[in-house]
């Protein structure tokens, strides 16, 4: 039995999408074309464009679905009870997140255009999945806060939504000094997000 157009369509989609995910993996970003992923996917040319507008919009998906892979990660780690090293649980958090967005250049132009940093509208998709990871985040932090025992000890006077603002805008400055070459090294870089955090959320 042939499938109906509109699942062939959304198979197809999902194919050239596969195919630049799989590209982008074993080749940088960077290296991630039109035309090579048409032939990865085995479609025309003009089928990517049909499906994802421009290239941008095709990247655009690689990247949320990246994201999407953080927020698994985080999700595994919020499942578990160890709370020994809070300050380090929340550094592999945030660099994880500066690892994916500081890729490749292009990357990092996307997330800033998509977030609505460059561009006037922020995208739907990217809102939601955002959202979700700041959610995991503050839940994180909520669980710090509300111990009796784990140190060190969370400052109490910030909420957790006050708290993940002021965190994002750590990992967005990070990023920007990374991939403007400020800081080269990424050991150096989460030596002064460390510097950051601790002075930031530990109660004095």
């Amino acid at each position: 039995m042939t499938r109906k157009p509109q699942q062939r369509s959304i198979a197809t989609r999902a194919r050239v999408l596969q195919a630049a995910m799989d590209l982008s993996q074993r080749h940088g970003l960077e290296l991630v074309t039109a035309d090579a992923v048409a032939t990865e996917a085995g479609v025309a040319k003009g089928t990517v464009f049909s499906h994802f507008g421009d290239m941008d919009g095709l990247l655009s998906h690689v990247l949320m679905d990246r994201l999407k892979s953080l927020k698994s990660t985080s999700e595994d780690a919020a499942r578990s009870d160890d709370m020994s090293d809070p300050v380090g649980l929340l550094l592999d958090r945030m660099m994880g997140l500066i690892a994916v967005i500081t890729d490749s250049p292009t990357i990092l132009r996307l997330f800033l255009d998509n977030i609505g940093v460059t561009k006037p509208n922020c995208a739907a998709e990217f809102v939601e999945t955002l959202a979700a990871l700041d959610a995991d985040l503050a839940s994180f932090l909520e669980k710090w806060q509300r111990s009796d025992v784990v140190q060190p000890v969370l400052r109490q006077d910030r909420t957790s939504d006050e708290m993940v603002d002021g965190l994002i805008a750590f990992m967005i400055h990070g990023a920007m000094l990374f991939k403007s070459h400020q800081l080269t090294d990424r050991v150096a870089l989460e030596a002064r997000l460390r510097r950051h955090v601790e002075a930031f959320l530990l109660k004095t």
